[in-house]
């Protein structure tokens, strides 16, 4: 069997919405955003505060004064770059969310759709999506539920057969009741079958 075209395999279709679930990439961004502050908390103690020590340690106004200079000019270009980054990383994570999210909602379309008896249905994700693993999974189970429908319409095809072959060949003789009843028994069960999609 040829390899699919990297066109047929991957195909050229672009998500419509960046926020596919909203309240989870939302919330993403959210603790990312405050893992950024919290770390930047942390880094800021961390390089104020020996200077804090250091300024309270000295004596010298001169050398206070220059300290709390520098702490000055630590403080407008550090807490304003802090805060650029954090939105950055958080409204990036939005996007890298939804290589996430946006193939499991396509695979979970296609899982309702095996739950509705539509086997033909097959997950496609983009090339650069994640989950490529549970795509192939998905494929994988609508290829079984495609053979076992086949199968199950295949006998039910030569049962219903059998029956027809049966009902001929007692057609013209006396059948007890309980075997007419039988055989409409039967006959209600074919028809019960779910029809093909």
């Amino acid at each position: 069997m040829a390899e699919p075209a990297v066109a047929e395999r991957w195909p050229k279709f672009r998500r419509r919405k960046v926020l596919i679930q909203p309240w989870y990439q939302l919330r993403v961004a959210a603790t990312i955003l405050l893992f950024i502050v919290g770390y930047s908390l942390l880094l800021g103690f961390l390089m104020f505060y020996p200077l804090q020590q250091e300024f309270a340690a000295t004596a010298n106004p001169d050398q206070q004064f220059w300290i709390a200079r520098q702490v000055l000019e630590l403080h407008k270009r550090f807490w304003p770059a802090v805060l650029v980054v954090a939105v950055l990383v958080a409204a990036q994570s939005i996007f890298v969310t939804h290589r996430v999210v946006g193939p499991a909602y396509h695979i979970q379309r296609v899982m309702e759709g095996f739950a509705a008896g539509k086997y033909e249905m097959r997950a496609r994700l983009r090339r650069w999506d994640r989950l490529k693993e549970l795509e192939m999974a998905a494929n994988a189970v609508g290829e079984a539920l495609v053979q076992r429908e086949m199968v199950r319409r295949e006998r039910a095809g030569r049962l219903g057969a059998a029956l027809a072959e049966l009902k001929a060949g007692i057609g013209g003789t006396s059948v007890p009741t309980e075997v007419q009843q039988a055989l409409v028994k039967m006959e209600g069960i074919l028809a019960e079958l779910p029809e093909p999609n």
